[in-house]
């Protein structure tokens, strides 16, 4: 195992991801790969890489689905920014990020399509800081697990001018004015009593963000960094302020389909010198046996972080020192930070409590949502839990590891029964209107967010200002896909957002005919005609004579071939107009005339249209006819006795096939 940087200096955090190097290199020894490493960095974003697929055995997105019993996305993600905070610059981030999502089949999370951003400490696309390999690991794996949990959340890369506590705290409040809804921070440094007001004066600086989920690493040198030479023996910052989530490490194991975990030896814990516990903390059962007395105690909650049992992650920037490059093997609490915001976030973040960490506690012991990780220790704590497993509440792992979101929600708050449902004709200039879903545990407030999303469904974003029971469909939303999300909360709280099934896409109201389906066919069957402005639609004509018809949507039509039609241009009328097909619509078997219009018994009548054949059969209001003579166009038959008043049918038994109707009727 490899720590990715060194021990942090004085007021400075250090990334804490640890790599499990392989036993072999592919090719170059590791002093020659430092020499050709920085050659290849110059030739852009796609460096040539040592490891160019990923280690069987080791973690990739599906395991960790599998392992937390987590969706993928959920419908209140869409909603949700992801901000991961990293000193110095990844050039290479939203690439790697690119060859992960293609090879474990994710969804494309990129700059063109609004689910990736990257911006400085000041909040801004540009001046991005200097290049450092080592912290451009860490980059990819924050960015690559936040992504790997949460697929419908937008990703947003903060990264700090340097590992300052002052430049990374810079980057948090960044993140919170770029509009993040969590944040995971993959760095720690041990806290220094002794400067107990500088910290705290950073806390509540850069950490205290009531209502956003700030998620910190607890360290990778177990117990108060007692694991590692050279680091100061102490908890470390700021997983160990009170206002963030602290998450710490576990090893995870599969036998089957069953997942299991331990406390990781080199995951981080310990009481804080400088921080209280909060209320929720202190009042969780089994919090005394830490040796904490009221001081915080470090962690919260817990997921894989042991390099030994760890994920698959693609980093093509070298880091400079000749470590391969491309699919590696990486641990550590930075690992298990990104994966904890992940989860906040596809629950559907705070849910409006200021704190969202008590949110966890007030699930402690629920054994359905929260795995208690009952073995392992990190270090020597005499018998306390500081450092060691407990049934219950312990130092290293908090209330656990969560399993599904439930741990995430709020108890007692509503739970949706039914989605909300949209109503309206899906085109520009029309209103859509929501109907109200169905919430248990009772509701005192409830409010809507309409969604703009691509014409999949998915990729949704917040439309600004949208938030009424209606919405008017403006041009932004030709070409997409609208959805309302619906929030409801009482006295416990709000609970998890729920989303009513995307539109049909929105079209424009220009109106036009763009197409028509078939287009031949005989009379009496159903044509699918394609266009846009059809809202409103109030008439349909194959060439002179008018269909029946119904408006499937703003862009189709389903219409019936009318009696009597001939080779024509179909046309519709619409509120913006009357629109023609630039095509005929050509009829294959039709009565178009027949004469005499009556008759008795025995009177010869002609008719002419099109499709006849040797084969045809005629009938007077269902009385069989004697077929005289015939042709493509023209039959001759005598009226048969016993006929009354109605339409005049024709049938092919042989192509065209089928039966065709008069439009006028014969009387006998």
């Amino acid at each position: 195992m490899q720590r990715l940087c060194g021990v942090p200096q004085p007021g400075a955090a250090a990334c804490i991801g640890i790599r499990l190097l392989p036993t072999s290199a592919p090719a170059e020894e590791p002093a020659a790969s430092a020499v050709g490493q920085p050659a290849e960095a110059t030739a852009g974003a796609s460096p040539a890489v040592t490891y160019k697929h990923p280690f069987a055995g080791y973690l990739t997105a599906q395991d960790l689905h599998a392992a937390y019993a987590l969706p993928s996305e959920t419908a209140s993600s869409s909603l949700q920014t992801i901000a991961v905070v990293d000193a110095f610059d990844d050039p290479t981030a939203e690439a790697d990020l690119g060859v992960y999502d293609e090879t474990f089949g994710l969804p494309a999370c990129t700059t063109a399509n609004g689910c990736f951003r990257k911006i400085n400490q000041e909040g801004h696309a540009s001046p991005l800081p200097r290049k450092e390999g080592e912290w451009a690991s860490e980059i990819s794996i924050d960015v690559q697990m936040a992504h790997a949990i949460c697929q419908g959340c937008r990703v947003l890369l903060v990264e700090a001018n340097n590992e300052d506590f002052t430049s990374l705290g810079a980057a948090v409040n960044a993140a919170v004015n770029a509009g993040a809804t969590e944040i995971s921070n993959s760095y720690a440094g041990p806290e220094e009593p002794a400067l107990s007001a500088t910290f705290s004066e950073y806390n509540s600086r850069y950490y205290d963000h009531p209502g956003v989920v700030v998620t910190a690493s607890s360290g990778d040198c177990g117990y108060l960094n007692e694991a590692c030479r050279g680091e100061r023996h102490a908890a470390n910052f700021p997983a160990d302020s009170s206002d963030v989530v602290a998450v710490g490490g576990t090893s995870l194991s599969s036998t089957g389909e069953t997942w299991s975990s331990t406390v990781w030896d080199e995951g981080g814990s310990g009481c804080s010198q400088i921080f209280n516990a909060p209320l929720w903390q202190v009042a969780v059962p089994n919090f005394a046996a830490t040796g904490c007395g009221d001081e915080r105690s470090i962690a919260d909650v817990a997921a894989i972080g042991d390099p030994e049992t760890g994920v698959n992650v693609y980093d093509s920037t070298p880091e400079g020192n000749g470590n391969p490059t491309g699919w590696g093997v990486w641990g550590g609490t930075s690992v298990s930070s990104p994966i904890i915001a992940a989860e906040f976030a596809l629950a559907g973040g705070s849910h409006g409590v200021s704190y969202p960490a008590a949110t966890l506690y007030q699930h402690a012991g629920e054994a359905a949502v929260l795995e208690d990780i009952v073995s392992g220790s990190n270090g020597t704590c005499s018998s306390t839990s500081a450092c060691q497993a407990e049934v219950g509440f312990d130092g290293p792992t908090g209330v656990g590891s969560p399993i599904g979101l439930g741990a995430f929600s709020i108890p007692g708050s509503p739970v949706s029964a039914s989605v909300p449902t949209v109503s309206g004709v899906d085109e520009l200039g029309q209103t859509l209107t929501e109907k109200a879903g169905v919430w248990t545990n009772g509701t005192t407030s409830r409010s809507d967010q309409w969604e703009r999303c691509n014409t999949y469904g998915g990729g949704c974003a917040a439309i600004a200002g949208a938030t009424g029971g209606s919405y008017a469909l403006t041009a932004s939303d030709v070409g997409s896909t609208i959805r309302v999300q619906e929030t409801a909360g009482n006295a416990s709280g709000f609970g998890p957002p729920a989303a009513s099934a995307p539109t049909a896409t929105v079209a424009s109201n220009v109106a036009a005919l763009t197409s028509f389906t078939p287009t031949a066919a005989i009379t009496g069957s159903t044509v699918m005609i394609g266009g846009t402005g059809f809202g409103g639609a109030s008439a349909v004509a194959f060439g002179a004579l008018p269909a029946k018809f119904k408006v499937l949507s703003t862009t189709q039509i389903e219409a019936t071939v009318p009696d009597g039609a001939r080779t024509a241009m179909i046309s519709v009328t619409t509120p913006g107009g009357v629109v023609t097909s630039k095509a005929d619509f050509t009829a294959t078997l039709s009565v178009t005339t027949f004469s005499p219009k009556s008759g008795p018994a025995g009177t010869l009548v002609t008719i002419k249209g099109v499709g006849f054949n040797g084969h045809s059969t005629v009938s007077f209001d269902g009385v069989a006819a004697h077929v005289k003579s015939a042709s493509a166009k023209k039959l001759k038959v005598t009226v048969p006795s016993g006929a009354t008043a109605g339409a005049i049918a024709v049938t092919n038994t042989t192509a065209p096939v089928g039966t065709v109707h008069s439009a006028d009727s014969f009387t006998p």
